[in-house]
């Protein structure tokens, strides 16, 4: 009797174990690095100025970048004639880690769409290329933030 509960409770726990297998994503310092800047970059994208400014030092380049970022947003957003859309292409390079630093590649897309109110009719766009910097933090262990 023991013999069988204890087979019917490891094949169970077998079954359970084999279901249960799922293939996850290595949590390697590129992949936190890249997952930070693609944060960041989302943030902006999505006008949340003070989330943005969460995944970066105090008073550092990308903590001042994102109020570039805003008042590029508000001067290209004002009016009813154009429309702004701001997107993350790709890295366009592989990043670097080196020790508690990475490099992380980012490219971003703005398009402006002007409609027909104004003189001029069309689409612009420009693409902005970011080698951005970030450092490893101790708190919480393992964190990166932009420069």
């Amino acid at each position: 009797m023991k013999r069988k509960f204890l087979i019917s409770f490891l094949i169970i726990l077998l079954i359970l174990a084999l279901t249960g297998c799922t293939v996850v994503p290595e949590l390697t310092n590129r992949f936190l690095a890249e997952e930070v800047v693609y944060d960041y970059w989302q943030a902006i994208i999505n006008r949340q100025y003070e989330l943005a400014k969460c995944f970066c030092i105090i008073g550092g380049i990308w903590d001042n970048k994102v109020d570039e970022w805003e008042e590029y947003i508000n001067i290209n957003s004002e009016g009813g004639c154009s429309f702004l859309i701001i997107y993350f292409d790709k890295f366009y390079k592989p990043t670097e880690i080196i020790g508690d630093n990475a490099v992380v590649y980012a490219r971003i897309i703005t398009d402006k769409i002007v409609f027909p109110c104004k003189k001029m009719i069309g689409i612009d766009f420009d693409i902005f290329e970011y080698k951005t910097e970030l450092i490893k933090q101790n708190y919480p262990y393992g964190d990166w933030m932009l420069k």
